[in-house]
């Protein structure tokens, strides 16, 4: 009776033993099971990261994203807010005490801030449209964002006034814009984006550009608090010249706009160093070709002294962070399909930080992704691989690379994944 009973306990842990370690292939729906990091924004210390966690709606068949927060060793991983809405754009303010972010509301898109201490939140806005590129002011006492502003489409002829129970086709719709619409937007409303800047303790948004032009893009502060930097094409022929922008400058106050750069092609992406003398920026001299290499440049505040600081690295340069001592800036690049931050010496030094900057993008195998750093020069970014989407990881100084997230183990450790092999060819 023991030998019999010892073989069918044999018999029920082996089949639970091969229950357990048997995968079944990637289904469809599991997608809906995928979930991944973006935006991921270290705390000035070095010690919180929060970040965008984004999944999929089943029943809704959408995306969701909510922000979260965890310890860069890895522990203490929760949910930034209690709230079931869209979350995004998580800026930590200067000194670490608040994050603000922007979420979705009944009435819109609409600017928050969450006290770290205290975990309240306050909703800060009541804008008229999705707000971007949010910026903390040096002082901690303003935030800046970029916003569409609607204008009314131009009108050829007034249609006369139809009679009552009359259904008339629906009015034609009027353009004078070169590029009216886009990929997968479709037509696009009529207006530009502008920027502006709204106090942290919540209040009126002051749009500080006007005219005719689009300001997109990442915004940056003088230390003074008193300028946002920014790139535009505010040429008259800028529909045309679709490629060229310039560096600009504009006085919070005063709303007066000054140019720092003149260069046909794109001058994009300044970034004000700590100290405030000097500007980095992304740019290359408009040849009018098919792929053309984007440069780290470095320049005074005032727009003079201009130099290529990357002008021996064959790859071009994305998400410039300048380093606390002012000695370098952070950077991203791509080689070889695989997306690498680095960081640049003033005098053209390359040193490589870490590999593997995963793209947010599971339907298809884009590279990107995003990082930031602390200001003891601890980095966190989004870490993919072709098996698997971006997680979080975290390089701390003179260290290697950490994964502190794995948000598909439960899908992915019982999935049976096709295999991705690289293919290298020669090109003409």
């Amino acid at each position: 009776m023991l030998k019999k009973t010892v073989f069918l306990l044999f018999l029920f842990t082996s089949f639970i033993a091969s229950g357990q370690t048997e995968k079944k292939p990637f289904e469809a729906l599991d997608v809906f099971e995928l979930e991944y990091v973006s935006d991921p924004q270290i705390s000035p210390d070095g010690t919180k990261i929060v970040y965008q966690r984004t999944g999929y709606d089943i029943m809704k068949d959408r995306r969701k994203g909510n922000l979260w927060i965890i310890d860069s060793d890895g522990s203490d991983h929760r949910k930034l807010t209690t709230r079931e809405v869209s979350e995004s754009q998580a800026r930590w303010s200067p000194d670490g005490g608040r994050i603000a972010f922007s979420s979705s509301t009944d009435e819109g898109s609409e600017l928050f801030v969450y006290w770290t201490d205290t975990g309240q939140i306050a909703k800060l806005s009541q804008l008229d449209g999705g707000p971007g590129s949010l910026t903390w002011s040096p002082d901690g006492k303003h935030l800046a964002f970029t916003m569409f502003v609607r204008q009314k489409p131009p009108v050829v002829a007034k249609m006369p006034k139809k009679p009552k129970g009359a259904k008339w086709a629906d009015n034609p719709r009027i353009t004078d814009r070169l590029k009216h619409e886009a990929d997968g937007r479709g037509y696009m409303p009529t207006g530009f984006t502008h920027i502006f800047i709204i106090p942290a303790e919540g209040g009126t948004a002051r749009q500080l550009t006007k005219d005719d032009y689009n300001h997109r893009g990442s915004l940056s502060f003088s230390p003074d608090g008193k300028h946002i930097y920014f790139s535009a094409n505010r040429h008259p022929d800028w529909e045309y010249d679709f490629r060229n922008s310039e560096v600009y400058s504009v006085h919070i106050d005063s709303g007066e706009i000054n140019k720092l750069t003149d260069q046909q092609g794109p001058d994009g992406s300044p970034m004000v160093s700590p100290k405030g003398d000097k500007i980095a920026f992304i740019s290359f001299k408009d040849k009018v070709q098919t792929y053309q290499l984007r440069q780290l440049n470095v320049m005074n505040a005032d727009g003079t002294n201009r130099k290529i600081v990357t002008a021996d690295l064959d790859r071009s340069v994305a998400n410039l962070k300048w380093d606390k001592d002012v000695k370098g800036l952070y950077f991203q690049y791509d080689d070889k399909g695989n997306t690498k931050i680095a960081h640049v010496s003033l005098n053209g030094k390359v040193q490589k930080l870490g590999d593997n900057l995963g793209g947010n993008s599971i339907g298809r195998p884009y590279g990107g992704g995003s990082y930031s750093v602390s200001e003891n020069g601890t980095i966190s970014y989004t870490y993919a691989t072709p098996y698997h989407p971006a997680e979080l990881a975290v390089i701390k100084p003179k260290s290697k690379a950490n994964k502190i997230t794995d948000l598909n183990q439960d899908v992915l450790g019982r999935r049976e994944l096709g295999k991705v092999d690289e293919v290298w060819y020669k090109s003409t």
